[in-house]
């Protein structure tokens, strides 16, 4: 199974907007409305963003008896149910489809993807990844609830038990689906889904052990809106795969001054872009830029030239969980080999 989990431009949620939704969760408590119950915790300063959720040492496994048990988020300790049967995912769906756990409800824009296609079946939308239909979530009775937004964890904390995983939080395979494993009760699982994903990456870097053993290197390029971007081994665009997973070689200047400083992404202006090509340029052009492909800056560069420039497909080397990842170097494969 290969599917990808895509970014979507996030909408703000209006100061009136929360003025309702608190509005109606008092008036539903008021009235006596039943709710499981969660920890509660306030939202950490933008300034400080706190570490990535992690699985709490007393946490019961998938075959324990117990019904509770304690998870450790950016939150706070949260007790969930220890074998979650109504989950609402508010983002990062796919890490649900990986574990064939579909959740009863998620994002208008994940439940639509077409990589997600016969995945999402019944499904059902609970809006916006930041601006959720509360009444919506409270239809469903659920009893987990899993967030990207912290600035949603108070209302949704009132509805069922809710663990927030920021995305600034997710990127690195490995973590990601054990933490994962442990919010399900599936560690198991996860330790077979990690041992499929690093064959699939040992199988991918032999096939392409002639491309990584020429000596050339890749630039990671892209123009978003009005501004142009050269992108690292972070989660933008592909870079985890090409520069992490499979270890593509990145020009002098990437690797010092993005890649070695642990950058996700490089502003640049347009006339910069050469110093930063390398022998192939992987190109993601997205959000309405302009992109001159005709001038003659870039057709001054050796990889056009060459015919060494690959154009990326939002769809697929935008997201980065690890099922993306895995289609990701699918497509690489089919780039970069004869």
């Amino acid at each position: 199974m290969k599917i990808m989990f895509k970014l979507g431009n996030h909408r703000p949620i209006g100061g009136i907007w929360l003025c309702l939704v608190a509005s109606l969760l008092l008036l539903l408590a008021a009235c006596g409305t039943d709710k499981p119950s969660a920890s509660t915790g306030s939202t950490p300063p933008a300034s400080t963003a706190p570490a990535a959720s992690t699985p709490s040492e007393s946490s019961a496994d998938n075959s324990s008896g117990e019904t509770t048990r304690t998870f450790n988020t950016v939150m706070g300790d949260v007790e969930i149910p220890a074998h979650p049967q109504r989950i609402i995912a508010q983002g990062l769906l796919p890490y649900f489809l990986m574990f064939d756990v579909k959740p009863i409800g998620s994002t208008n824009w994940e439940i639509q993807y077409p990589h997600l296609a016969g995945l999402t079946d019944g499904i059902e939308d609970t809006g916006f990844i930041d601006g959720a239909s509360v009444e919506k979530i409270l239809s469903l009775q659920p009893d987990l609830i899993v967030t990207v937004e912290p600035t949603l964890y108070e209302p949704f904390s009132k509805i069922a038990p809710t663990v927030v995983i920021p995305y600034d939080k997710i990127g690195d395979v490995h973590a990601d689906t054990r933490l994962f494993g442990e919010l399900l009760g599936e560690k198991d699982k996860a330790e077979q889904i990690l041992a499929e994903f690093d064959r699939k990456t040992a199988e991918t870097r032999d096939k392409l052990r002639p491309v990584l053993d020429s000596g050339e290197t890749f630039s990671l390029i892209g123009a978003f809106d009005k501004t142009h971007y050269i992108y690292g081994r972070g989660i933008y665009r592909g870079g985890l795969t090409m520069y992490k997973y499979i270890g593509l070689q990145a020009p002098p200047l990437i690797q010092e001054q993005v890649i070695d400083k642990n950058k996700d992404l490089l502003e640049i202006s347009l006339e910069k872009i050469p110093e930063y090509a390398g022998d192939h340029i992987f190109l993601d052009v997205s959000n309405g830029a302009e992109f001159d492909e005709s001038s003659g800056l870039w057709q001054s560069i050796d990889a056009v030239k060459n015919g060494n420039v690959h154009k990326l497909d939002t769809d697929i080397f935008w997201p980065y969980d690890p099922l993306a990842i895995s289609q990701q170097m699918d497509e690489l494969v089919k780039m970069l080999l004869p």
